[in-house]
């Protein structure tokens, strides 16, 4: 389906680049979100992407990029015999509350949950504040 036609470099028997070079000099001048990628795959099959399969690789992941969260905790747990990978992640949230709803990442039920325990804890030092002056007076 890609191809990649051969130039009269590939063909000249003068000093021909390791796998390495070639994907030193394509890094330098991809930006960090292929850079990002590539690090996970064969030097030698990263260094033979053409500018515009690795444009077409950054539209289809929507170019998110390397998210930063407020808290990012990754950790490996062993369990038995077997390793298991816990993830937590909490940032501010970025999405409006239509692609949430439509997504399914919220309901109605439970926005109302959030918002009765966020209530409940802004209540908290004020109960804890009202009690003290009672007790003082």
């Amino acid at each position: 389906m890609f191809q990649q036609y051969a130039s009269s470099e590939d063909f000249d028997g003068a000093s021909p680049r390791k796998p390495s070079e070639l994907l030193d000099q394509q890094v330098a001048q991809r930006d960090p979100f292929i850079e990002h990628y590539f690090k996970r795959i064969d030097p030698q099959l990263a260094a033979s992407f053409s500018e515009e399969q690795c444009a077409a690789i950054k539209e289809m992941f929507g170019a998110r990029g390397v998210a930063k969260h407020a808290v990012e905790l990754r950790r490996s747990v062993p369990i038995g015999w077997r390793r298991y990978y816990l993830v937590l992640l909490m940032g501010r949230e970025r999405r409006t509350f239509d692609r949430l709803f439509s997504e399914g990442a919220t309901t109605r039920p439970f926005l109302l949950l959030g918002y009765a325990i966020t209530a409940t804890l802004w209540m908290i030092p004020a109960v804890a504040v009202a009690l003290a002056l009672q007790a003082l007076l």
